[in-house]
């Protein structure tokens, strides 16, 4: 889709998918390594070499640094710099997630490459972003999981909080990153000008809370939601407000994530689950009359009380033990419950739906043939994305690119000139902003499909979200809410995924409604859908009809497991999609249960893959005029972000574990508590990545007996001791506050942060100079609160523009002014009840 960019890039192991995901979308990316190689050649997991010869082989550079040429550059030299800079003049795009000072010492930074060529865009990945108080913090995934917000919720009893055990946050920064590239290009066939992309990590973490961060700025700032009553049982599925035993549970060959929703949303789900138990002769008499949809409401009342739900609880429990894996997956699948199997990376590779949509592709790893995931999304009607070539040796490419591209390189505009870039900002919105012009139908729900269309009209495009007050929207159920009050229009969720959007209430069942929705297809340049697969169909409104009639229509569907396949059919949320595609297996202490993502995570994921598949669409769109389908599997999107450890178990049968907070590398490597706080307690994650590290982290807690042990200056060696390092941090970090904790250890060098409360992401420094909390007008509330985008632009910068829509609040204006009918047609439609 986009075979006609170039793109260079210069990234370690925490840029490298951005250039991925652009590669398997055509584009011709060129990574630039240094003699000694890309850190990522040596990131974990590691195999041994071919035939015992060389270092040992990284799978993240195996999967991740796929699909590109190599070149290779001394860029501590002049010649290296000067080269690497009339490749920048060749390149659309170049991406780097180097230090700011160490680019700029080799005058490789935005500002230079872009002063030389103003057409260029130059995309930073960093951890906290190109500039602020934060911008020269040491980090690691570990510490940037912390300041983003999603480790602090993520409890399991009274131990620390936990991360996920591979490294998320620099996965979810590169694919923001590849979006953020896409949409300057996006802005550049417009303003013929190039601009700065500047992703932050702890920016791209956050939306992995589930707007949690958004609770204390809005007023519910209850830290503890999990110990809530009864009465307020998330009722989304995803289990995200529920305690790690009340939704895990052992089944005759592993472990299920099942989740006893209840209330209007989610109810039926939990209906369909005990009607199979009743089948089976396993249920108490009283328990097969429940009605889940009710249930909050009878615990209101007194009707019913835990030790109710205990008994309901024992029979699930009970009958689970009878069935194995596979059993619950086909009875999801038949009955639609939200019940599923928790896979392991051994489970996913086995599985038959990847292998029947064509998920997976072969690359050579070591001298063994492996799969890997090759497809982040499935495409109908124009390329698809594609694995080409493996990841390249170092320099393999270097005299080929080189002859290629040099020759292409753009006279420099002005070499004497030193401006200095605009700092991106994330002001109210622009009228003219990158995405100006275009024109969206969201027809999805809850958190992933929303999602996508939120960044869209954060970055100018006029967006419709279609809704019912009938079939109320999940995610207006669910928390934070303003001043903690549960109401429709009070959800800190739906808002932080909607801002930005015009609402319109719509019968889809009705005739008439259909009518509308064709109408506003008819509008639209891009469709983006979350309906169970084949819904759409029964009201004639399917990808393909549509496209019959508007073959410039780009289309994008998300779902649990994609629009074809054995697990097509499958309900649910991010938590089904967490437990299929390795996640739930991952997440979690060595001696207990699985805890699982914090919320229904590959709802994060999902949007991270589909947006650039959808601007690249885009991208071919303006040069084609063809439109063409994109299927959007959270599933496979949660695998690809595992690509390594999918790729460990296809090289030699190794199943990736959860380790609690421990690293397969690096040592120190943990969360630890400090002194409480107003009632709460606090924690900070600390890590060291290398000898200097470790001998400022023995200096600064005063440990010199540390400091004199010599074989704790080699990582192997501070790993043989992890748990007698990491208790001497606990000790010293126990009667200090996690702010100073901070402070201390990074004026020291040494990678630390805050478990980000909600409280601390309002106040944080860094997010502050960002401007990434956006204060909006709200009818209801006054004032609201969402978070900017994922991503900033300096030319075109972006954000919410209004806040999300309440139910129904822009129908006139959608109606009248966008689709143009006549006052009399939307009273006709009014009075039928077609607008609810």
């Amino acid at each position: 889709m986009i075979g006609h960019l170039k793109v260079l890039d210069l990234t370690d192991d925490r840029g490298l998918l951005c250039g991925r995901l652009l590669a398997d979308l055509g584009a011709d990316v060129v990574q630039v390594e240094p003699a000694a190689g890309s850190t990522a050649r040596r990131s974990a997991p590691l195999v041994p070499p071919a035939a015992g010869r060389g270092d040992e082989v990284s799978l993240v550079w195996e999967t991740f640094g796929a699909n590109r040429r190599g070149v290779s550059l001394d860029l501590d030299g002049a010649t290296g710099q000067e080269r690497f800079r009339r490749l920048a003049r060749a390149a659309d795009v170049v991406v780097t997630s180097m230090p700011r000072q160490w680019l700029t010492d080799r005058g490789l930074d935005p500002a230079r490459l872009r002063d030389q060529d103003p057409t260029l865009v130059c995309v930073t990945i960093t951890g906290f972003g190109w500039d602020g108080p934060k911008a020269g913090y040491a980090d690691t995934d570990l510490v940037v999981w912390a300041a983003g917000g999603p480790l602090e919720p993520h409890r399991d009893g009274g131990r620390p909080p936990l991360r996920i055990s591979v490294p998320q946050a620099y996965l979810h920064a590169g694919a923001d990153a590849a979006a953020g590239a896409l949409t300057a290009v996006l802005a550049r066939a417009r303003t013929g000008v190039g601009q700065v992309v500047d992703v932050s990590a702890q920016v791209s973490a956050a939306a992995a809370t589930l707007a949690r961060v958004l609770a204390t700025a809005v007023g519910d700032a209850n830290p503890e939601w999990q110990k809530q009553p009864l009465v307020r049982t998330d009722q989304s599925g995803s289990g995200a407000a529920t305690p790690n035993s009340l939704k895990k549970w052992h089944c005759a060959d592993g472990i299920v994530e099942l989740h006893l929703s209840m209330g209007p949303a989610a109810g039926a789900f939990t209906n369909r689950l005990f009607a199979w138990i009743a089948e089976e002769g396993l249920l108490p008499g009283d328990v097969a009359t429940w009605d889940w949809r009710t249930v909050p409401d009878r615990f209101t009342a007194g009707d019913l009380t835990t030790d109710d739900l205990e008994r309901a609880r024992a029979a699930v429990r009970s009958f689970l033990l009878t069935r194995t894996k596979e059993q619950v997956v086909a009875a999801s699948l038949e009955r639609r419950l939200l019940a599923m199997a928790i896979y392991d990376s051994a489970d996913v590779l086995a599985s038959r739906h990847l292998a029947d949509r064509g998920f997976w592709s072969t690359l050579e790893v070591a001298g063994v043939e492996v799969r890997v995931p090759g497809v982040l999304a499935q495409v109908t009607g124009g390329p698809g994305p594609s694995l080409r070539r493996p990841a390249p040796r170092l320099g393999e490419h270097t005299d080929e690119v080189l002859a290629e591209w040099l020759p292409l390189a753009r006279p420099v505009v002005d070499e004497s000139t030193s401006s200095t870039v605009p700092r991106p900002s994330a002001p109210a919105g622009d009228a003219r902003g990158a995405l100006s012009g275009l024109k969206v139908l969201d027809l999805s729900w809850v958190v992933a499909g929303p999602l996508i269309g939120r960044q869209l009209a954060d970055f100018g495009a006029e967006v419709v979200r279609v809704e019912s007050s009938t079939r109320v929207e999940t995610a207006r159920l669910m928390q934070p809410f303003h001043r903690g009050e549960q109401h429709l229009e009070g959800s800190a969720l739906f808002g932080n995924c909607n801002a930005g959007k015009w609402g319109l209430t719509l019968d889809l069942k009705s005739p008439e409604g259909q009518g509308v929705a064709r109408d506003l297809v008819a509008w639209a340049d891009v469709v983006v859908e979350s309906f169970s697969p084949g819904q759409l169909a029964k009201w004639g409104l399917d990808p393909a009809t549509l496209r019959a009639e508007r073959p410039d229509l780009v289309v994008v569907s998300t779902s649990i497991a994609g629009q074809s396949g054995p697990w097509s059919r499958l309900a649910g949320y991010g938590n089904v999609g967490s437990s299929l595609s390795g996640f739930q297996h991952l997440v979690g202490w060595p001696d207990r249960l699985p805890l699982g993502p914090f919320g229904p995570y590959t709802d994060y994921v999902g949007p991270r893959l589909a947006l650039p598949a959808l601007l690249a669409a885009l991208e071919r769109r303006r040069l084609t005029g063809e439109g063409c389908y994109v299927d959007l599997s959270q599933v496979e999107a949660g695998v690809f972000f595992l690509s390594p450890q999918v790729a460990h178990a296809a090289y030699d049968g190794t199943v990736a574990e959860r380790r609690g907070n421990a690293d397969a590398t690096m040592a120190p490597h943990g969360v630890h508590a400090c002194r409480p706080e107003d009632g709460r307690d606090r924690f900070v994650a600390v890590v060291v990545r290398h000898e200097r590290d470790w001998c400022a982290l023995a200096a600064t807690i005063q440990r010199p007996d540390l400091a004199a042990r010599s074989e704790l200056l080699t990582a192997a060696g501070r790993l043989a001791v992890a748990d007698e390092l990491e208790a001497a941090v606990s000790a010293w970090t126990a009667d200090r506050s996690a702010t100073e904790v901070e402070h201390l250890l990074q004026a020291a060098g040494v990678p630390a942060h805050v478990a980000s409360s909600s409280a601390d992401f309002l106040t944080d420094p860094q997010l502050t100079y960002r401007g990434h909390l956006v204060q909006l007008p709200s009818g209801r509330h006054g004032t609201t609160y969402v978070e900017g985008p994922r991503w900033q632009l300096s030319a075109t910068p972006g954000g919410p523009r209004r806040a999300a829509p309440s139910l129904g609040q822009h129908n006139e204006h959608v109606l009248r002014t966008l689709l143009g009918y006549e006052a009399e047609r939307v009273a006709a439609l009014t009075q039928k009840g077609v607008l609810a």
